[in-house]
């Protein structure tokens, strides 16, 4: 078969045509990402304690229990019941410590620091300073810089550990350190050129802090173990001088 001159010039643009078409198509396929190979990141451990900050300082308020294990003998502060604000920090409650080497159940209020405390055979509630009774301010453990809030934003190396469920709630462990001096700060006692060991247990999807262990040198040379345990965010608390 026999073709003439102009056939072959008219379609020859047309299969150029297509061809650049066809190259132009497959450079801007491979630019477009790819739907099933898009990944998402995974929140770390740190940003589970920054989420948990946020939690807790928005409350504004909680409830706090606080424990002490394996103390020696030396230890005042074995334990703390009570509830607390975060503006201004405040605490309400018990603190149960040893009083001239006795064991006693004090009721404490601590606001404008001042302490407020009902000694075992006190007729009412005495005004005092933490550093008077050589005691930690309780209304510190409140405080959105300084606290256990400020623990959080602290902690070094901090890792997910394993992850438990209590009752309704599951709970994700976040382990790390922190430094002595704010251990010190916080709670009175404890080296402050060591590191001490904490494990957070954070309840999944809202993220509040349930408890605290803090482990370390507290009575140095042995080490013990303070914990804390929070709840009843955001519940309604007034603490006011009595």
């Amino acid at each position: 078969m026999r073709i003439n001159r102009h056939t072959r010039r008219s379609a020859l643009p047309l299969a150029l045509a297509a061809v650049t078409a066809l190259t132009l198509s497959a450079c801007s396929g491979s630019d477009e990402p790819d739907g099933d190979a898009a990944t998402t990141t995974e929140a770390t451990a740190a940003d589970r304690l920054a989420e948990a900050h946020a939690t807790l300082t928005e409350a504004g308020s909680v409830h706090l229990e606080l424990e002490g294990v394996d103390l020696p003998d030396s230890a005042i502060i074995l334990k703390a019941v009570g509830a607390g604000t975060m503006d201004p920090p405040a605490f309400d409650g018990t603190i149960t410590a040893k009083v001239a080497g006795v064991q006693a159940d004090v009721p404490t209020i601590a606001v404008d620091d001042t302490l407020y405390v009902k000694l075992p055979f006190s007729p009412g509630f005495v005004a005092t300073s933490p550093e008077d009774l050589n005691v930690p301010d309780p209304a510190r453990l409140f405080d959105v810089d300084d606290g256990l809030a400020g623990l959080l934003l602290i902690t070094e190396s901090p890792a997910f550990g394993e992850q438990t469920r209590v009752g309704a709630e599951v709970t994700q462990e976040v382990t790390g350190t922190v430094p002595g001096q704010a251990v010190n700060d916080l709670l009175g006692v404890g080296d402050p050129a060591a590191d001490f060991t904490v494990e957070y247990g954070l309840i999944e999807d809202s993220w509040e802090v349930r408890t605290v262990q803090i482990t370390g040198p507290f009575y140095p040379p042995d080490d013990a173990t303070y914990v804390l345990t929070l709840d009843e965010y955001g519940e309604p608390v007034t603490v006011t001088a009595p």
